[in-house]
């Protein structure tokens, strides 16, 4: 009962702050504004205040007893929260009209302080002070990376210091947790140990910093100077390599990106062209390169920036290019990749705001370039089985954004990428591996194919490899991967229950594929109804909360099966229609980044037995992308610790809610795209 009573303290003490303040300026009213008909409503104000401030003090002294806060800012809070307690407290029973007014201006400054101390116990002692800058402020002052330095010391501490240890230090302590000392990161707090080492994904700390802002736990909080990804990546490095606070760089030498960005300072600047004020293209122009069958779509909603699609079109004509110079304002990102182009008229086009270009297996040599002498903000830039050579490098040494160049299949030797790389140091290249002559090669992944994540009886997949003398290997359970004991595909594979199918090639004296896999769901149970918290954009309403429960999925953007949801999570409850056990949860959503529609970054589910009464059973949390993803499906699942008995499932699908700062559009809302629920 003591700690229930405690935990009311953030909730009572906002209670006397708002009566006792409304009491101030009543009394203010009837001395300077004559307003005598206020004056009996005072007292009654008065008392009210002064017995929730009685209520407030008591649990704010019962959550003291928990620890884990600064004992000089904790003891400060408690004498001007007893000192406010008594002065109004003699106001409320004082009947001497004299005293009333000094004792009024007294318990109010009073107040003021107690509310300061209480600040600064729960948001840093600092706080209320502390300007924007600080707030955000992010380590932008690029590192001398000595081999001598202590990876912990000179790398780690420095950003949980300022990040996280305004909340987990000695004298605060939040969640019984210190993260600005070695032995406080090790013991853990309440909730346990905070890094696996060798393990970033499982580790508690990186897990609360991928939480979207809005969530409960995400660390830190919401208003806090946050982590950018910078320091993201060298946590997650420092941890799957150990977590050790003794190693220095000599004995553990960071990746060379991970070392150049810290070398640079911060984490690079944002292209500066999405900053740019640029107007939507004409709706005449757009419907001209539909005609003309290219890929068009937005990189974003309600911005200019265009993504067009040539790729495969073997004959272009001087229609496809006068449609494209009409968008040239707006085009940010042009795949030529697999066609057949006139080098001539490419290399006279002016593209102003280019961010990535793909002429990938289009044989275009070093003329063809000519473009990017107009295009200053080009990031990325595929080249691979082109006829470009060496003399190649005047193109791209004034691109002052070029981030990667891909260089495979071209006519430049080990000399000529090693030069350029000397004369583009910022740049990297992607050329392929030195592959020595006996090394084995790697197989290609093969593929799976089948018709529905969700079945109701049974589903059949079927696994293919192009060429003979390949074997597959295959697996359904969920806790091992497959390897050559596993059993060897000879047929399809029926199952009548979810599973987790994950294949592999292997031949001998060849390296083996990498593992794909799938999740198929069986469902045993169907619901009969289901709820939305909250309706979906108008743009995307599907059929409402029934198209969670209807079986029918899509596999790209444009279905009508999608919910959309902009800025805001999606939370739905099913009904079952009686009690049954249940364990799992999964949820079919769609990725598209360029027009914002992101992964869900969680699950969580709670269960209920008469609807009113939900318990929380399972949370699941995906990491948001790094960088920009191609469209895919996802069947993500959220598994519980053991059945429970249910009639009602609430879900919540958590969205990053807005773009995060490596998108285009940074900062505005983003979207999730569901179309089906299940549960098992």
């Amino acid at each position: 009962m003591t700690h229930f009573i405690s935990h009311l303290h953030p909730l009572l003490v906002h209670l006397p702050i708002g009566i006792l303040l409304i009491g101030f300026v009543l009394e203010v009213m009837v001395r300077w504004m004559g307003q005598e008909q206020l004056r009996p409503a005072i007292r009654t104000i008065i008392g009210i205040g002064t017995i929730a401030a009685v209520l407030s003090a008591v649990s704010g002294y019962l959550l003291s007893q928990g620890g884990g806060y600064d004992a000089e800012l904790t003891q400060q809070h408690q004498y001007w929260g007893i000192g406010t307690v008594l002065l109004f407290s003699w106001l409320w029973l004082s009947k001497s009209s004299a005293l009333q007014f000094p004792l009024m201006v007294a318990g109010t400054l009073a107040l003021i302080v107690t509310g300061h101390y209480g600040g600064a116990l729960t948001h840093g002692s600092g706080y209320l002070f502390e300007t924007e800058k600080a707030e955000t402020a992010e380590s932008e002052a690029p590192l001398a990376l000595q081999p001598d330095m202590n990876i912990y010391a000179g790398l780690i501490a420095p950003v949980l210091t300022q990040k996280c240890g305004a909340c987990h230090k000695p004298e605060k302590k939040k969640g019984g947790l210190i993260l600005t000392s070695p032995e406080g990161i090790q013991a853990g707090g309440e909730n346990g140990a905070v890094l696996k080492p060798g393990d970033p994904e499982n580790s508690q700390l990186l897990k609360r910093i991928h939480l979207p802002k809005e969530h409960d736990d995400h660390m830190p909080p919401a208003g806090k100077p946050q982590l950018n990804q910078l320091e993201i990546e060298l946590l997650s490095w420092w941890i799957a390599n150990g977590a050790d606070f003794q190693k220095q760089l000599k004995d553990q030498p960071l990746p060379a990106p991970l070392a150049e960005k810290l070398s640079a300072g911060n984490e690079g600047s944002n292209n500066p062209v999405f900053a740019k004020q640029v107007p939507q293209a004409d709706a005449a122009a757009l419907q001209k390169l539909k005609k003309l069958n290219l890929s068009v779509q937005t990189v974003g909603e309600n911005m200019p920036w265009l993504s067009v699609s040539f790729a495969g079109q073997t004959n272009l004509s001087d229609q496809h290019w006068e449609a494209l110079s009409s968008v040239r304002e707006q085009l940010v990102d042009l795949d030529l990749s697999h066609t057949v182009l006139n080098e001539q008229r490419l290399a006279g086009l002016e593209f102003p705001h280019l961010v990535r270009v793909n002429l990938a297996h289009t044989g275009v040599s070093n003329k063809a370039l000519a473009f990017l002498k107009k295009s200053p903000f080009v990031e990325s830039i595929n080249l691979t089985n082109t006829s470009v050579d060496q003399s190649i490098q005047e193109f791209f040494t004034p691109l002052k954004h070029l981030k990667k160049l891909f260089l495979w299949q071209t006519k430049l030797d080990a000399v000529a990428l090693e030069d350029l790389g000397k004369k583009i140091p910022q740049v990297e290249l992607v050329s392929g591996a030195n592959i020595p002559a006996d090394a084995p090669m790697v197989l290609q992944t093969p593929k799976m194919k089948y018709g529905r994540s969700f079945f109701d009886d049974t589903a059949h997949v079927e696994l293919e490899f192009p060429f003979k003398g390949v074997d597959i290997y295959y697996t359904l359970d969920e806790e091992a991967s497959p390897t050559t004991q596993s059993p060897k595909y000879d047929k399809t594979i029926v199952m009548d229950k979810t599973s987790h199918v994950r294949a592999f090639a292997a031949k001998a004296g060849w390296s083996p594929s990498a593992v794909i896999d799938a999740v198929f769901v069986r469902k045993k149970i169907a619901a009969v109804g289901a709820v939305l918290d909250a309706p979906p954009s108008p743009k995307y309403p599907a059929k409402g909360a029934l198209s969670l429960i209807d079986g029918k999925i899509a596999d790209a953007q444009g279905a009508d099966t999608w919910l959309g949801y902009e800025g805001e999570h999606l939370t739905a409850t099913l009904d079952l229609g009686t009690v049954k056990p249940v364990g799992k949860v999964f949820v079919h959503c769609l990725e598209n980044n360029a027009p914002w529609i992101h992964r869900p970054t969680g699950i969580q589910v709670f269960t209920s037995v008469d609807g009113k009464n939900f318990t929380r059973q399972a949370t699941a949390q995906f990491p948001p992308n790094a960088a920009m993803g191609e469209q895919k499906v996802h069947l993500l699942g959220c598994h519980f610790p053991a059945q429970v008995e249910a009639r009602y499932v609430r879900v919540k699908v958590e969205s990053l809610l807005k773009n995060p700062t490596w998108h285009p559009g940074k900062g505005q809302k983003c979207w999730i795209f569901v179309d089906e629920v299940v549960v098992e």
